[in-house]
Parts: C-alpha cells; sequence; structure tokens
C-alpha cells in the first residue's frame, strides 16, 4: 500500500494498524495525520508503548494516557481510579495513537480498551474512539516483567479469571496485540507500507527482506560475510550498536576523555510535574548533563524544523559560539550542513497540553548507542557486532538502521542476529493480504467504505462485558 491510500483510509475514520519494513514511512504518514487531524479540530491522543518511543513523538506512554500505569490486570479498585484520574483525557479524545505496538502485550491492549470503555460508558472497542496503531512485528517483542510482585498478582483471584478468558479464546495474553481479545471487534484496516524510503534498492534490502519472510539464504550471509572486519574512512563517523547500556557509556566516555581540552557543559531545564519530568528524562535519549569537545563525534536527537539535519543525522563538534552562554555548539553535519545547536524541547502531552517538557541540546555522544535506543532512527553508518544480540528482532532491527550496505560495518556475526519471532513471520502473510484487500476496497468503494460504524451492543451486555 502507498502512503496516499493510508491517509485517504486514515482520514475517513477508520481503525487502522499501519505497518511495514523500516523505512516504509509510518512515521512520516502518522505525523501527517495527526497534523491533518488537529487541523480539522479533532482532539488526538498520541501515545507509545515505550517511553523511549514516546519522546520520539512527543507524546506519552500509553500506559499513562491510559491510567493503567504499571498494573498487569483490570480490577474494580482501578476501574474506579481511573474514571477519577483519567475521566478528562479519555472523555475528550477523538483519536487514540499507540505507536510502537510491537512491544505491547496482548493483555496490556486489552485492559486500555476496557478503561476506555468503562470512562466512556461505551460498549464499542475502545469507547468508540478512532484508534490508529503503527509498528512492525519483526523488531523488538514484548518484554515480559518478572519479581515478587508480579507472582502475587498472578496469584489473585482477578489474574486467574482474566487468563482463563484468554485460555479459553485460544489467546496468548503475553503474545503481540494481534492475540488480545478486542482484536476481531476491533478489526483495524490493516495499512502496509510497501514503499521504501530507508534503505536503497540492493543487496542490504535483499537481505532485510529475506529475514522478514525467513529465508535468508547463503547468499545473504555471503553478502554480510563481506562486511566483516571493514572499517570506516579516517575522518568518517560511524555508530557503534551495542546490545546493552554499559557498552555504549563506556566508549563514550572513553572517546570524550581522550579529546584534550575541557569540556563544555549543558544542564537540562525542565518545567511542569516533577515525577512526569522525572519520567521523561529517563526515556529521553539526550543527556540532562551533555558534556562536549571540540572534535567530538555527535548525533541529532531530533528533526530540524528547515531541513538542515535529521533524528539521528551524524556530525562533528567544530567549536563553540563564544558569546552565548556555555557557548552553543558548532556541529559540521556530514550532509555539509554546519549548524549551531541550540536546546530543544522534549515534552510529554496529553492532547495538545503539555504536561512536562525538558529543554536541552539535541545531541549526544554519537561513538556509541544501544540497538534498542537506535529503533526508529537512520544512520548513515554503524559498527556492530552480532554475535552478541539476545533477542528475537535485535539483529534485524540493528542491520535496518542503515540506508545502504556500505554504511555497514561488521566486527561479527552468529545465527542469532537473523531471528524474529516466528509469530511475525506467521502474521505478516495475513497481514499483507489484508492490506492488499483493503487496497481493492478502496478502488472498489471508495473511502467511505471505510467509515467507521457502530458496533450493536446492548448496555447490559456492556456492563456485564468491562471487566475481563
Amino acid at each position: 500500500m502507498q502512503q496516499s491510500e493510508a491517509l485517504t483510509i486514515l482520514n475517513a475514520g477508520a481503525n487502522v494498524f499501519l505497518t511495514g519494513a523500516p523505512g516504509a514511512g509510518k512515521t512520516y504518514v502518522l505525523n501527517e495525520f495527526i497534523a491533518g487531524a488537529r487541523q480539522r479540530g479533532a482532539k488526538v491522543a498520541v501515545t507509545a508503548s515505550t517511553g523511549i518511543a514516546a519522546t520520539h513523538i512527543n507524546g506519552q506512554t500509553i500506559h499513562s494516557w491510559s491510567g493503567v500505569g504499571i498494573s498487569t490486570v483490570m480490577t474494580d479498585n482501578l476501574i474506579k481510579r481511573i474514571k477519577t484520574r483519567r475521566r478528562r483525557q479519555i472523555s475528550a479524545a477523538d483519536i487514540l495513537v499507540i505507536d510502537e505496538v510491537s512491544m505491547m502485550h496482548a493483555w496490556l491492549f486489552d485492559m486500555v480498551d476496557q478503561a476506555c470503555r468503562a470512562v466512556r460508558h461505551s460498549p464499542e472497542p475502545f469507547g468508540g474512539i478512532q484508534v490508529v496503531l503503527s509498528g512492525d512485528f519483526f523488531q523488538l517483542p514484548p518484554v515480559s516483567r518478572s519479581g515478587r510482585n508480579n507472582d502475587l498478582i498472578a496469584a489473585s483471584p482477578e489474574f486467574q479469571e482474566s487468563r482463563a478468558r484468554y485460555a479459553e479464546a485460544g489467546k496468548d495474553p503475553e503474545g503481540f496485540i494481534t492475540e488480545s481479545l478486542v482484536w476481531e471487534e476491533l478489526d483495524p484496516v490493516v495499512c502496509y507500507l510497501t514503499e521504501q524510503h530507508r534503505q536503497d534498492d540492493g543487496q542490504l534490502l535483499t537481505v532485510l527482506t529475506d529475514i522478514r519472510e525467513g529465508a535468508v539464504t547463503q547468499e545473504d550471509h555471503d553478502v554480510l560475510a563481506g562486511r566483516i572486519g571493514s572499517q570506516p574512512q579516517p575522518g568518517q563517523i560511524a555508530v557503534h550498536l551495542f546490545p546493552v547500556n554499559k557498552q555504549a557509556d563506556t566508549l563514550n566516555d572513553l572517546r570524550l576523555s581522550q579529546i584534550g581540552e575541557e569540556a563544555h557543559e549543558y544542564v537540562a531545564t525542565q518545567a511542569g510535574d516533577p515525577q512526569l519530568v522525572d519520567r521523561l528524562k529517563k526515556n529521553m535519549l539526550a543527556p540532562e548533563k551533555l558534556e562536549l569537545k571540540t572534535g567530538a563525534a555527535v548525533m541529532a536527537l531530533r528533526n530540524d524544523q528547515d531541513h538542515q539535519y535529521v533524528n539521528g543525522s551524524i556530525g562533528t563538534v567544530q567549536g563553540f559560539v563564544p558569546q552565548t552562554k556555555g557557548g552553543w555548539p558548532i556541529v559540521a553535519f556530514e550532509n555539509g550542513n554546519i549548524v549551531t545547536m541550540k536546546p530543544a524541547a522534549w515534552e510529554m502531552m496529553d492532547g495538545e497540553a503539555v504536561l512536562a517538557a525538558v529543554n536541552q541540546v539535541p545531541l549526544r555522544c554519537a561513538w556509541a548507542i544501544t540497538i534498542h535506543k537506535s529503533q526508529g532512527m537512520t544512520l548513515d553508518r554503524a559498527v556492530m557486532d552480532l554475535r552478541r544480540t539476545f533477542a528475537p528482532g535485535m539483529g534485524y532491527v540493528a542491520l535496518s538502521r542503515v540506508e545502504a550496505l556500505d554504511g555497514l560495518y561488521l566486527d561479527g556475526i552468529n545465527e542469532h542476529a537473523f531471528l524474529v519471532s516466528p509469530d511475525a513471520v506467521i502474521l505478516d502473510s495475513q497481514l499483507r493480504a489484508n492490506s492488499q484487500a483493503a487496497c481493492s476496497r478502496l478502488s472498489d468503494e471508495g473511502p467511505d467504505s471505510f467509515t467507521k460504524q457502530s458496533v450493536g451492543q446492548t448496555e447490559d451486555e456492556f456492563d456485564q462485558d468491562v471487566l475481563f
């Protein structure tokens, strides 16, 4: 499906699952839809499955927006608390956007549905809100929580009852959102974007396509093996991708310490509810205290409105503007633009209201970053050791960060790097078929055929079903 077709279906008011390979333009379509909807006066709640993903879209976590928080099962007390604390936000929303849904459990998706129905006193899925989901199941999957508190929750009658309903329906509550109890009832239109705006049409794209199809060939192995031991040219910056934070922080600190000059320090400023500010700081990629020196390799963490750089652009600090407080860094980006980098705002939004904001120079040292934090970025060059990947989709996320094979440098690779979720492979063919059917429907019947219809459930049935 093309981006224009997906936008037409979204603008018709349909519930939509927007998916496709990295670089297909999911974020672009989301941003265009959100901006257009708000111009028409719609109240759009922009959320994501994780804090890091939420900072990329200036939204908030779905846990926070819905009032579910860290709970893993819906109870009467939780419903009462949500009705008290989240009534205004949930009642006002016309559209609910949830990004990076590959990392969202089925049980959480169902809990958000229950919260919306209860607050809005509506039997429709999510209380009648237009639901727009975005993500790629081939990327990092949901992470299960563990610990004594969760063991206690698992022993509760509410938890046992809810899990029994999943078992009766043949669903896995720990699986993707397609395993949720509400998925069939929501029945989102699948918009599987097939245009490619990131990788070139050469060998790397073929490798990534084969990984998605579960059909990695010897030729794919040979293509990647040819990048083992390759190194960037002298003077070129390449981001090192690591599985864990400690490895990335260690390399960044080491490289910065090797530059023999005093560091310029930038401390983030903040506004809003202190707890929300703290949460925002934990999830934003910009460090609370940023230290830079002339010659430091840096990465831009925001898109520039003047199109001088994008989120993920790599550059080198050339110097500092002397007449400004602290001296704003002057960065020479590899695209040829030289930019004086001034603070930008990371915001936690509730609809169009700003709940918390942190202002910081939108840079971080770019010698290294974790694979998890790189999800959603496009990098010019990256160095990675894929012998250390430990989760399905981690190798795929790392490989898909670069635009072309000549920007990929491998220290090593093994079979774990080709692992993706088996469920994602099974789902993919069905999602593609559903998307193709939507394209045909759009062509034959027009956009009006996607206008969301109300369900025919009675209030009594709703009252019985609101708690699982």
